[in-house]
Parts: structure tokens; sequence; C-alpha cells
């Protein structure tokens, strides 16, 4: 009962029970949630990918790493930048030396090596070789057609296996930087030749075509000796 009012009761307090009964007046039915789940859902492997080309990239950038050797980044602060179009065509080897340097490194090398000295009994050498020093004309049938056959070279013999003749393949400007490289390396001192000394005899030699020369044909062409057109 009510103190201020003794005929007044006082609202029943329900019980814990009653609270949760769905007659309550208070009673709200809530959803169900689904627990969570204490499972991670893996990254898909293309992110992975992703994120490690991304990386790859922003490392490259800064350690100077070329890509697939073609400088496709920055090399990094103070590193040397890539060069263009116009400064790659500049770096390329211009002088007939070194352009006929590079042509007897992938073409003559392998047999006549590297030093200019041939392979004993092979081989002939072309350091102070007398084929290489002396008539321009006649060494320059040599590289257009070849040679076969014995060859004597500074007084030894060298049992020459078919050389190829490059008519086909070297232009007379290639041919012209391979004899000058020759003529002036591994201690020869002999003059520049000129791509049009190669086209006079180019077209002097046709007839001789696939035909490889023997020492015999070439020592008609011009005796041992100094060319008298070789001045410096």
């Amino acid at each position: 009962m009510s103190k201020q009012n003794p005929h007044v009761e006082s609202p029943h307090e329900p019980s814990g029970d009653d609270a949760i009964q769905p007659t309550a007046p208070d009673f709200v039915e809530m959803p169900e949630v689904p627990p969570l789940s204490l499972k991670h859902e893996p990254m898909p492997v293309w992110l992975y990918l992703v994120c490690g080309f991304l990386l790859f990239l922003a490392g490259s950038s800064f350690t100077g790493f070329d890509i697939f050797g073609t400088d496709m980044l920055d090399q990094g602060p103070g590193g040397p930048a890539a060069p263009s179009g116009a400064q790659a065509i500049a770096q390329a080897p211009t002088s007939p030396m070194d352009i006929g340097k590079g042509l007897y490194n992938g073409n003559c090398a392998n047999c006549h090596q590297g030093s200019g000295m041939g392979q004993p009994g092979s081989y002939p050498p072309l350091a102070a070789s007398e084929w290489v020093m002396g008539s321009k004309e006649r060494l320059a049938a040599i590289l257009l057609h070849g040679i076969s056959g014995p060859l004597s070279v500074k007084g030894d013999t060298y049992s020459t296996q078919v050389m190829p003749g490059w008519a086909g393949v070297l232009t007379d400007e290639k041919l012209a930087a391979v004899m000058t490289y020759i003529r002036g390396t591994w201690g020869n001192a002999m003059s520049q030749v000129t791509p049009d000394e190669v086209s006079a005899a180019r077209t002097k030699f046709a007839s001789q075509g696939d035909a490889p020369y023997t020492e015999a044909e070439l020592m008609a062409i011009a005796p041992n000796g100094p060319d008298p057109s070789d001045k410096k």
C-alpha cells in the first residue's frame, strides 16, 4: 500500500521470469544474430602478386636495378640517366677501327684469334703477315672470295681450311673497316682502306664468283711486298 493513500496498492514488481515473457509490456523481440566467425578469409593470390610487383618497382627505383637490362626505370638518386635514342646512336662505334674491331671479333677471331696470332698449322697469323700488310687489292680479293689450300706466311706453311668469302655478306664499308682494323693493330701499322678501294676490287674480281682463291692465284694478283698505293 502507498503511505499517502493506504487504499492504493503499489504496482506488482515483475519477477525475472515475468520480464522475459512475450506477454510482458516491455518485451521486444530481437532478431537472431549469427555468431561471429573467428576464421580469416585468405587473401586472393592475384592480390599477393600485384602487391609484390608494386614493391619490386618501388625498390628498383631506389636501387638502380635495370629491368631485364633495358633501363626502364631511373637509376636512383645520383645514378646515370638512361641514354635517349639520339645519345644511343651517338655512342655507337663510328670510326673504321672500332667498327672493324667489332666485325673481326664476331667473324674472324674464332680462327685467327683475338691476338691475331692464328693457330699453328691450321689458321695463319694476321700479325706481321705479308698478306695483310702487302697489297690492299689482294687482301680485298681474299676477304671478298675466300681462300683454300696451303698458304705460306712468314716462312711457315699453314694447311688452311677453306675460308669463306664475305662478298655477299658484308658491304664495302664493313669490309674496308675490317681491313683497316687488321692492318692497323697487333703491331701492324699500315694505312686505312677506303670503301672505294674495296668497291673497285669487288668489280675487278667479280668473275671469281664463289670459288675461293689459291695461293698461286693470289700471287698472280700482286707479289709480296709493300703496296705502292699504301701511303699513310
